[in-house]
């Protein structure tokens, strides 16, 4: 199985979700640091063109190798998305998946990575990232890892289980059970 496959399975129904259901989208952000900004608009199509790579999923595989600060250095976000609210203020989630099989790596790199990233990129993105005044992070992981995950959670401002998604919007909740 090709590294990332579970993953894409979670990942990318919410992804579509985003675009498509915007009670989900607003359901999401509430649970961000930006739930005052839940109305904002997502600009997939906006990353899509800024991003110009016509193989890669507006969401998926945003990365820099230019910067080589402790939370970019070749790091990845699984799951990137940037809003716009009224007033033209944009904003970036950077979302880790952690499909129910993960684990993090035990030296914590990977969670200390995601808000040093996501406050790099919103000073100065690289060439391919539409830019952005303020960014943060979240977590999609399944309740059951909760205890095993706890250590790195306090990295990811916006923790959302499977399991609430399972519940709240069913019918978003099309991976493997």
């Amino acid at each position: 199985m090709k590294y990332g496959s579970i993953e894409y399975l979670y990942a990318s129904p919410i992804a579509r979700a985003m675009i498509d259901d915007p009670s989900f989208r607003r359901w999401v952000l509430s649970k961000s640091e930006f739930a005052e900004f839940a109305e904002a608009r997502i600009l997939n199509r906006e990353i899509s063109a800024h991003r110009a790579n016509l193989t890669a999923e507006w969401w998926r595989f945003h990365f820099t190798e230019k910067c080589r600060c402790d939370g970019c250095s070749g790091k990845e976000t699984d799951l990137f998305t940037i809003f716009e609210n009224k007033s033209s203020l944009r904003f970036a989630l950077h979302f880790e998946v952690k499909q129910p099989q993960d684990k993090f790596k035990s030296d914590g790199i990977q969670s200390r990575g995601y808000p040093l990233r996501a406050q790099c990129w919103a000073r100065k993105p690289p060439a391919k990232v539409l830019p952005h005044h303020m960014a943060s992070t979240g977590i999609f992981f399944s309740a059951q890892k909760r205890k095993e995950y706890e250590p790195h959670l306090a990295h990811f401002k916006a923790q959302i289980t499977f399991e609430e998604i399972e519940q709240q919007f069913p019918h978003l909740a099309v991976w493997p059970r």
